[in-house]
């Protein structure tokens, strides 16, 4: 057992928890099968629960958010691949087996992404039903290259998709000041989580970001929310050779992951994605793309946020 637990893994699953999360999620994140590294990271003061399992690990964060939460979770990622997942969400047991054999394949790629389905909350019978997918058959899909073909392939179509780099190259569009963006279209990822990536991509990454965070001497500035398109551009902006490269592939229903909806009390709350974006574009501003993402955003969600920083300030006097 000692020598087992000393292995690196195949695979990290990182997952940063609420007070209150559902032990029918943990046992089920149990039955994942094979060498793999559960990261849970809790926010401040939160207790460990009790586990059997000597693949969960069970870290504090030192400040609540998503974004703290999950970047000390991924700082710590020790195999080759990382996964991130909520705590509501629920992978199919064979996952380690899916992405040895991907990358077998595909050595080159940086991320696989797992096809998913949704449930509302509560269903829990249905979050716990037997998976279909055949993992071997990743082996022999069939690539669908979009480049070559008239139609998108729907989810049900047996093919692995290619998944190009995001565009990052695009012209910058005045039009956005007016209109919403049209850039953003296509089989290339934004966002980083539900996804499977090679580990060093994302931590070399993450340092570039936590260096950007900096305002000035020892004091940073880090939101509360939103690391999942922040993460998942920066990766690409940050290794970025031409547009249209391939950098990985879209897996097929039937699902690898299930979504539970969240609980009522976590329903509703607002989040401003223009705050963790300033740091995209501190990071990489030579890239058009990022420019249309953060005007975008800011004119759509500037004034709102105005909007709740007075009323906030306002209940504080």
């Amino acid at each position: 057992m000692d020598n087992i637990i000393f292995q690196k893994p195949d695979l990290t699953i990182v997952t940063p928890t609420r007070e209150g999360f559902s032990a029918h999620w943990l046992d089920n994140l149990a039955k994942v099968r094979g060498n793999v590294e559960f990261i849970l990271v809790h926010p401040p003061g939160m207790k460990k629960v009790q586990v059997d399992d000597y693949r969960i690990q069970q870290i504090n964060a030192p400040f609540r958010g998503e974004i703290i939460q999950r970047m000390t979770g991924l700082y710590n990622a020790r195999a080759e691949y990382t996964l991130t997942i909520n705590c509501d969400e629920y992978l199919i047991p064979e996952i380690a087996e899916i992405v040895k054999i991907y990358f077998q394949r595909f050595p080159d790629s940086w991320i696989l992404r797992l096809a998913r389905k949704s449930y509302v909350y509560g269903e829990k019978d249905k979050l716990s039903m037997p998976w279909s997918f055949v993992p071997s058959s990743v082996d022999n899909l069939p690539i669908w290259d979009g480049r070559k073909e008239n139609k998108e392939p729907s989810w049900e179509e047996n093919y692995l998709q290619e998944m190009p780099i995001a565009p990052l190259q695009n012209s910058f569009d005045i039009n956005i000041l007016w209109r919403n963006r049209k850039d953003h279209h296509g089989r290339h990822t934004e966002n980083f989580d539900k996804k499977v990536w090679k580990t060093k991509l994302v931590k070399d990454t993450l340092i570039k970001l936590s260096q950007n965070m900096t305002i000035f001497s020892v004091f940073k500035y880090i939101p509360f929310w939103c690391l999942d398109r922040l993460l998942g551009l920066a990766i690409q902006a940050n290794f970025f050779t031409q547009n249209g490269d391939i950098i990985g592939h879209i897996l097929p229903l039937s699902e690898q992951i299930r979504i539970e909806d969240n609980p009522p009390e976590y329903r509703g709350k607002p989040r401003y994605y223009i705050l963790s974006e300033l740091i995209l574009l501190k990071s990489f501003p030579q890239y058009p793309y990022i420019w249309n993402l953060v005007i975008f955003n800011t004119r759509k969600y500037g004034f709102l946020f105005i909007k709740e920083s007075i009323k906030g300030f306002s209940l504080l006097g």
